[in-house]
């Protein structure tokens, strides 16, 4: 008898480890079938040190660029810059701060076009020709794209995809695009968490005026700017 039950014991504890290990398995599964897809890439989802966030600025490069730049600095502040690319060569001063200033230039396309209804050769030669024009400018060859109005398919990712560029969609929306107020802006901007970015933009007094405050609230939570 207690053989038996000796052996009863050692075939209760064989199946119940058998179970875990089967539904160990099973959850595994699931959360490998739900990881987001790598054709959209948002900061959260990219590895990035403790304690870091990205202050990304669309549609430079513009007249207000310069004081952009330079509150930037003056705040300590690396950023980055989701370039417009036909507006490059009526910027040229522009760009250079930017470039000069060691700031990251990335893609925002060439026309920064509604591109949701254009055939996959339209998307890809305009965010080509963005590539070119950056380029050619000398600022490197951008590894990001912010797609205009942050509208995305399955074209525009492929066209991306083919051009080695990750698509980067933003984790706070400052509204500085919708008139908010600078005082607005720095209260989103109180909302970034470990490796978000804003959506702000280069052509805005509101915005320009937030660059301090925004800077000092994140160092006063931990959070350090930094450049894709």
């Amino acid at each position: 008898m207690k053989n038996k039950s000796n052996f009863i014991v050692k075939a209760k504890v064989f199946l119940a480890a058998l179970f875990v290990s089967m539904f160990t398995s099973n959850c595994s599964e699931v959360e490998k079938n739900t990881e987001p897809q790598n054709s959209i890439n948002s900061a959260q989802n990219m590895r990035v040190a403790a304690g870091s966030v990205y202050l990304c600025f669309d549609d430079g490069p513009t007249s207000n660029t310069l004081t952009l730049v330079n509150n930037l600095k003056n705040a300590g502040a690396t950023s980055t810059f989701f370039i417009w690319g036909n507006r490059i060569s009526s910027n040229s001063a522009a760009f250079n701060a930017i470039k000069n200033a060691g700031f990251s230039i990335q893609n925002h396309s060439y026309t920064h076009q509604h591109m949701l209804n254009w055939t996959y050769t339209q998307v890809f030669n305009d965010i080509k020709q963005c590539q070119t024009a950056i380029q050619n400018a000398g600022g490197g060859t951008p590894k990001y794209f912010r797609p205009p109005f942050l509208e995305v398919n399955a074209t525009i990712k492929s066209a991306c995809s083919a051009l080695g560029l990750t698509i980067v969609m933003p984790t706070v929306d400052t509204q500085d695009w919708n008139g908010a107020s600078t005082s607005s802006i720095v209260s989103a901007c109180n909302n970034l968490q470990n490796g978000g970015n804003t959506l702000m933009h280069d052509g805005y007094s509101t915005t320009n005026a937030a660059i301090g405050t925004i800077v000092s609230n994140l160092r006063g939570r931990g959070l350090t700017p930094i450049k894709y």
